[in-house]
């Protein structure tokens, strides 16, 4: 039987609890969270993904709640307790959808968030979603039922369609959360849907953030692409990983984009972010092959890496650890306690000389500000306006 298993990330911070929003926010109380901690929290719904902010304020986010299967309720049950046992409240100031793939979403009427929202009492106070009108991507079955819910019964949730930049998310003093991708950031053309001949993946419009508090940043990308190429899907990847990299800059911890698949974690978006720490969200055994043996190597030559489970058999961890319990530690400043592991958050000096947003690690001639990284796999001209 599998345990619960989560990654959590403790940072000691001297904020006090902010006094609950109008309407129904009732701030955390009674769970393992405590006043002035940012948390960040990966937790094991084994092939569904989620993860939970906690701030030092007490406001929280909660990016995705998905399901294995379309008729399931498994990851809903494991993150529903889960987040009562951090938080003691149902209430979440926040839920992000990072793309609409049942593993991120569950189904509406089923499982996964409609399971929380419905079955288990949770609340929110936004919802934010990519904008599936202008860019229909190959959501499928999945993405028609959300659409659906969202204009009906979904309204109680405050939904709002994410934007670049930093003013939807506050979640109080001392912490920025930035949202750097969504929609695939104007690189997809607009209306290029499940009728076209390889329409963009789902996971090409994904949404990604950055958070940042003190020295630490940590980023999220949901199931973000970083390679171009059509998919034995029928679908096709894109490298929006390109052009959301210099939008990210110094990186400490990288939650990896889609479970750490052969056509994420580009080497520009690696080289850019040089993260410290990197953690996938992965179930055993996975039947994707995930995460993908080149992508583990680019990884481990930066830093330690942290799995949820282990994940594809067959691919050689290079020394990650694979998380088996809850640990807690605490450190004031930029320290961080992964897994028993000390971890320090740094701001490092890192060069771009020619001021075209990639830093010299990531540039191939950081004297011209006329050289870019190409995207990895070219450009896509039935989906892409290519140059």
């Amino acid at each position: 039987m599998r345990a619960w298993l989560v990654l959590q990330v403790w940072l000691m911070a001297g904020c006090s609890l902010v006094p609950g929003d109008p309407g129904d926010r009732a701030p955390p109380g009674g769970g393992s969270w405590r006043p002035g901690w940012l948390e960040v929290h990966h937790i094991d719904a084994g092939p569904a993904s989620s993860t939970l902010v906690v701030a030092p304020s007490g406001r929280c986010l909660l990016i995705d709640a998905g399901e294995g299967q379309w008729d399931s309720q498994a990851g809903a049950n494991i993150v529903g307790p889960y987040l009562m046992q951090v938080l003691g409240t149902s209430y979440l100031d926040y839920v992000l959808v990072s793309h609409f793939h049942l593993d991120h979403t569950g189904a509406p009427g089923r499982g996964g968030l409609w399971h929380l929202f419905h079955r288990q009492g949770v609340r929110t106070g936004k919802l934010l979603h990519r904008d599936f009108s202008r860019f229909p991507g190959d959501g499928g079955a999945t993405l028609a039922r959300w659409r659906d819910y969202l204009a009906d019964e979904g309204k109680a949730l405050h939904p709002e369609v994410a934007r670049l930049g930093s003013a939807q998310i506050d979640l109080g003093p001392g912490v920025t959360v930035t949202i750097v991708a969504v929609d695939g950031n104007g690189r997809l053309t607009p209306g290029s849907g499940a009728h076209d001949e390889a329409p963009p993946s789902e996971n090409d419009y994904s949404v990604a953030l950055v958070l940042r508090y003190g020295r630490l940043d940590y980023f999220f990308g949901g199931d973000l692409s970083g390679e171009t190429l059509i998919t034995d899907f029928g679908t096709s990847y894109h490298d929006i990983e390109q052009d959301v990299a210099p939008r990210v800059a110094d990186i400490d911890v990288y939650r990896v984009n889609h479970h750490g698949s052969a056509h994420s974690s580009s080497p520009t978006l690696l080289d850019q972010m040089k993260p410290r720490v990197s953690i996938i969200e992965v179930d055993d055994d996975n039947g994707d092959g995930h995460p993908h043996q080149a992508t583990v190597d680019r990884l481990a030559a930066l830093g330690p890496i942290y799995l949820t489970e282990r994940g594809n058999p067959d691919t050689s961890l290079r020394g990650a650890r694979v998380v088996g319990s809850v640990v807690r530690a605490t450190q004031d400043g930029g320290d961080c306690w992964l897994a028993g592991d000390r971890i320090l958050a740094s701001d490092p000096v890192r060069v771009d000389a020619d001021g075209d947003g990639y830093l010299r690690e990531a540039d191939p001639d950081d004297a011209s500000v006329a050289v870019t990284p190409a995207p990895r796999g070219g450009c896509d001209p039935a989906h892409q306006d290519c140059p």
